[in-house]
């Protein structure tokens, strides 16, 4: 026990250091876990090494995590924008996500579960990383925003989908597609029930958002977060997709600004001061040094999607974005973090992937991460000094 204490204390106390340099310096805050995972793991310092016990934190950080993510998707953000949702998310990253497997599987000669998985993680943007971007800009106050993060979120939930999907037989596909539809239906109404009693629902909510009787709110939606995500994993798909779609019901429609306000705050700051930095920085303990006979899949995967889903991205941003430049949905759709690092993380715990192919993914997602924040900032700030030069 005492060394899973220290373990955590020194993977913490790192992860958070990190996280602060590299938003000091401009950079996602997420790589300084990852980074502080690989330096203080086997691979360099060997300070702290993977086991059973740090598995199991990893996991109950994810499952708080994409709570977190369900919660600030909210399904206003597909209902409202579907026809840009769903163009950007077919085209920015099915598209390329399809490229990159079938490029894997035909021309690098990966095995179909491995090419499936590591283009999975590679290709998928990342609602972490995106939506902090959109809210540190302003832009999510604006329609063309929330157009951005609805197709980031759409993205993201298709590729938990894909996930559990891919390396089952036919029938059971059949089966938990029958099963997830069933489930996504029900959601439907109950999210439309909860907005048509939305008024009592918040009146009720209102009496608990007291200081004494913030925790029982945060119980309850804990509680329905475990329900659904056991129901998920008990019909044969991951907690992950539970988790998410149980936090979608959650927005300040159906339960109140002042209750949703005290549920972001809450989760928001748990999260952000242990779980994901424990869930990222333990991720990173799993990397290992690519081989120099998987550069050529390492270039080949961040080429392919970089250059599909950023012209996909680019094209339709023109179409359609009136006050939002291309460049800017370039970056939000380039950018990498944790879902694709989720991913990665799922296939390594059940061998889909090999060790060499999630460090070959871990390394992947901290080039694009930077490399389009980078993107992302250049073209805002090229965009804002365009507006000014012309108002009108």
């Amino acid at each position: 026990m005492g060394d899973l204490i220290t373990s955590i204390l020194i993977l913490l106390a790192v992860a958070i250091g990190l996280g602060e340099v590299f938003n000091l310096i401009g950079l996602p805050e997420i790589v300084g876990p990852i980074v502080a995972g690989i330096v203080l793991g086997p691979l360099i310092l060997g300070f702290v090494t993977p086991s059973p016990e740090l598995s199991t934190i990893s996991s109950l950080s994810l499952f708080f995590i994409i709570l977190q993510i369900g919660i600030e998707s909210s399904s206003d953000i597909f209902s409202k924008n579907i026809k840009y949702v769903i163009l950007f998310a077919i085209c920015s990253f099915l598209v390329p996500f399809i490229a990159m497997g079938i490029g894997s599987f035909y021309i690098f000669r990966l095995p179909y579960l491995e090419a499936v998985n590591i283009s999975l993680s590679v290709s998928i943007p990342s609602i972490s990383i995106s939506s902090v971007l959109l809210v540190k800009s302003g832009l999510i106050k604006m329609e063309d925003g929330l157009r951005l993060l609805g197709g980031v979120a759409m993205s993201d939930a298709i590729a938990f989908i894909i996930f559990v999907s891919f390396h089952r037989p036919f029938l059971i596909i059949a089966i938990d597609s029958t099963a997830l539809a069933a489930f996504i239906f029900v959601i439907y109404v109950l999210d439309v029930y909860i907005k048509s009693k939305s008024d009592h629902i918040i009146s009720i909510l209102s009496k608990l958002t007291d200081i004494e009787k913030e925790g029982m709110i945060f119980a309850i939606v804990i509680v329905i977060g475990l329900a659904v995500s056991s129901l998920f994993e008990y019909i044969g798909i991951t907690f992950v997709l539970g988790a998410f779609f149980s936090g979608l019901i959650i927005h300040q429609n159906s339960v109140g600004e002042q209750t949703y306000g005290v549920l972001k705050r809450t989760f928001g700051r748990i999260n952000s001061s242990f779980f994901i930095p424990m869930f990222f920085s333990i991720s990173g303990l799993n990397v290992s040094i690519i081989s120099a006979n998987l550069l050529p899949l390492l270039l080949f995967l961040i080429i392919t999607t970089s250059s599909i889903g950023g012209f996909m991205a680019y094209y339709i941003s023109r179409k359609y974005m009136k006050k939002i430049s291309p460049g800017v949905s370039v970056g939000i759709f380039g950018v990498r973090g944790a879902v694709g690092i989720i991913i990665a993380s799922l296939g390594l715990s059940d061998r889909f992937i090999t060790t060499a192919d999630y460090s070959l993914a871990i390394f992947a997602t901290v080039i694009m991460a930077i490399c389009f924040t980078f993107v992302f900032e250049y073209s805002l700030k090229k965009g804002e000094a365009h507006m000014s030069m012309n108002p009108q």
